[in-house]
């Protein structure tokens, strides 16, 4: 059976026509996978640590709270909304789907994912991070999203913090693997590093200075360092305390090492 060029020109289009489309379904397929959550336009999905997490516009990890027990309704208002701002809806926002407004005193609605309002923690040290989860406020990661009341339903909650004379305020002992350290109220892990001069530039990356607030005042091993760019930091025994970007759930103490300049995690001297 003898082919005509012109057949055969006709089965090569066939042949391309037939691969463009199979990868252009391809292509759909795969960014339907990857936007498998439609968010608002007031919301992104970024990475962090601690995986996939809700976040605002410019990157900031959003949270959720165990104060909220009804949902649909904020129950962080005054103080707490200074400390932990709600995620405000922009001009004509329109709820779908998981998605669904709280309305505010001031009339200015904040977004909720299925049925929890959604937070910033105002003083999170940077974007692509989650440094504020706790037994009460909770990190929105994606997947799975958090359950409201969860920790509440566990019977058996090991004991984890526990309180330290003699510390500044915001400051507690945190229960580890290794032993019990000093931590922030979030039970993040606080550092001393070995080098005595202070840490910028590359060493933010990984260390984030322990700030104190302006009415801070040092009382016996505890000092005050003043950094570079102005803010105050604690200091223990002399030493700046820093958290470490790796360390992501409370008791975390992935930052020690034993090598010379490695981060030292503070132990909680044994009461006499």
């Amino acid at each position: 059976m003898t082919t005509t060029r012109a057949e055969l020109a006709g089965l090569v289009l066939s042949l391309a026509a037939m691969l463009l489309l199979g990868v252009s379904v391809r292509a759909q397929t795969a960014t339907q996978g990857a936007a498998e959550i439609v968010t608002p336009p007031d919301i992104i999905i970024t990475s962090t640590p601690a995986g996939p997490v809700f976040a605002d516009p410019d990157g900031y990890t959003l949270y959720v709270t165990e104060r909220d027990r009804e949902p649909g309704t904020s129950a962080c208002s005054g103080p707490c909304a200074a400390e932990w701002p709600p995620l405000r809806a922009t001009a004509d926002p329109t709820p779908f789907g998981d998605w669904a407004l709280v309305p505010r005193d001031d009339g200015s609605p904040q977004w909720a994912y299925k049925g929890r309002p959604l937070y910033r923690y105002r003083w999170e040290a940077r974007t692509g991070w989650a440094e504020a989860q706790s037994g009460v406020w909770r990190i929105a990661t994606t997947s799975p999203f958090p359950v409201s009341g969860a920790r509440r339903r566990s019977r058996a909650v090991p004991k984890t913090r526990v309180a330290v004379s003699g510390v500044p305020g915001g400051i507690v002992g945190q229960v580890t693997p290794s032993g019990t350290v000093l931590a922030d109220w979030n039970g993040t892990t606080l550092y001393t590093l070995p080098s005595t001069g202070s840490c910028v530039d590359r060493c933010l990356e990984t260390w984030t200075p322990l700030t104190a607030p302006m009415a801070a005042v040092a009382s016996g091993d505890w000092t005050l360092v003043r950094r570079p760019g102005g803010a105050t930091q604690w200091a223990h025994e002399g030493q700046p305390l820093y958290r470490c970007t790796e360390d992501v759930v409370p008791g975390d103490t992935l930052c020690e090492s034993a090598n010379a300049d490695g981060g030292r995690a503070v132990r909680v001297p044994p009461e006499p």
